[in-house]
C-alpha cells in the first residue's frame, strides 16, 4: 500500500468480511452457449447459493494445471437459494474463462466465495437504474431479483457495442419496470452507447447501478455528476468496476485502486478492489488515475 494506506481505504470503502468465504466443491450442472464468445455456467453449490449477495464474487479454480497458476474471479449472475446453484455470465477471453466454456454437466470445479462487496440493496421500495456494458451485465440478473424481492422498481439499461454482445433479453428477470437496448452499430435498440441517452431514464430515480469498462463507468459519473436529476432525486450512484485481481482476498496486492479523500489534498488512497470493492460508491474513486489501469481478463 502507498499513500494512506489500508486502514484509510477501509474507512473510507469499508472492507469485505473474510470469514463469510468459504471453498466449495461445486458440480457442473449447465453450460448454456449464447451468442458468440458468451455462455452461462451453473453450479450446484448450495452453500454458496445462500451466502451470495449481488456483485460479490467467487474464485474459481478450473483444474490443477499451472496455467492459469490462480483461480479465476467471475461476478455471481444468479444464485438460486431453493435450488442450491449459482451461475456465472462470462465471455472466452482468458484462459481460466476458455476452460470454464468446455465444460460439461459433472465436471467439477472449487468456487472460493462469496469474496469482495457488493452492491447496496434499498431499505424501502423506490427506483433503480441497472446500466450495464457487454459483459458488466454478469451481476445484474441476481441484483434484479434481490430489487424485485425488496418491491422495486427497476430499469435496465443494457449495453454493448453488437446485438452479439448484448446480455440475452429473454434471461433477463420478469417483472422489471422497463428494458432498454442500446448497440453502437446500431444492431439491436437505439443506436450509439449505453451512456449517449442515459439522462433519460434518471427521472425519479434513488439509485443507480452500473458495471462494465471502466472507461464506461467514468462517463456515467461524470453525467450523474453534471446532471440536475441528481440533486433532485439525490440519486446515489455504485459502480462494479474492473481491476487484474489474483488472489481475490488482500493478499497479493495486484488490484490495487485509487480512491479520493474529500479530507486528504495528498493524493489517493490505495485501496483494493478484492477488499473495498469490486462495487464502491462513484464519489470514492479517482477516475484519472483508475481509466491508466489494465484492464482484467477471465
Amino acid at each position: 500500500m502507498t499513500a494512506g494506506g489500508p486502514t484509510a481505504a477501509a474507512r473510507l470503502a469499508g472492507q469485505s468480511e473474510l470469514g463469510r468465504a468459504l471453498d466449495e466443491g461445486a458440480v457442473c450442472t449447465e453450460v448454456l452457449p449464447l451468442e458468440g464468445n458468451l455462455f452461462q455456467i451453473s453450479f450446484q453449490a448450495p452453500r454458496l447459493a445462500g451466502l451470495a449477495q449481488p456483485g460479490e464474487f467467487a474464485q474459481i479454480w478450473v483444474e490443477r494445471s499451472p496455467v492459469p497458476l490462480l483461480r479465476r474471479p467471475f461476478s455471481f449472475s444468479r444464485a438460486d437459494r431453493r435450488q442450491g446453484q449459482v451461475s456465472f455470465y462470462l465471455g472466452a477471453v482468458g484462459e481460466g474463462s476458455r476452460r470454464l466454456r468446455r465444460f460439461h454437466p459433472g465436471d467439477r470445479a472449487q468456487l472460493l466465495g462469496p469474496l469482495g462487496l457488493g452492491f447496496t440493496l434499498p431499505k424501502e421500495p423506490g427506483r433503480s437504474l441497472l446500466v450495464a456494458g457487454g459483459l458488466g451485465a454478469a451481476p445484474f440478473p441476481l441484483l434484479a431479483d434481490r430489487l424485485l424481492e425488496r418491491g422495486e422498481q427497476v430499469i435496465w439499461v443494457n449495453g454493448a457495442r453488437t446485438s452479439a454482445e448484448l446480455y440475452p433479453e429473454e434471461l433477463i428477470p420478469a417483472g422489471l419496470a422497463e428494458v432498454v437496448q442500446f448497440t453502437e452499430d446500431g444492431s439491436r435498440g437505439e443506436r450509439g452507447r449505453v451512456t449517449s441517452g442515459l439522462v433519460r431514464y434518471l427521472a425519479g430515480v434513488q439509485r443507480v447501478y452500473a458495471c462494465g469498462p471502466n472507461s464506461m463507468l467514468a462517463m456515467v459519473f461524470g453525467l450523474l455528476s453534471e446532471h440536475p436529476a441528481r440533486a433532485a432525486t439525490e440519486c446515489r450512484l455504485e459502480v462494479s468496476i474492473e481491476a487484474p485481481m489474483g488472489c481475490g482476498f488482500g493478499t497479493c496486492l495486484g488490484c490495487a485502486i485509487p480512491l479520493r479523500d474529500p479530507d486528504d489534498g495528498q493524493g489517493p488512497v490505495i485501496g483494493l478492489c478484492c477488499r473495498q470493492g469490486p462495487v464502491l460508491k462513484g464519489s470514492l474513486l479517482d477516475w484519472e488515475w483508475l481509466l491508466q489501469q489494465p484492464a482484467h481478463l477471465g
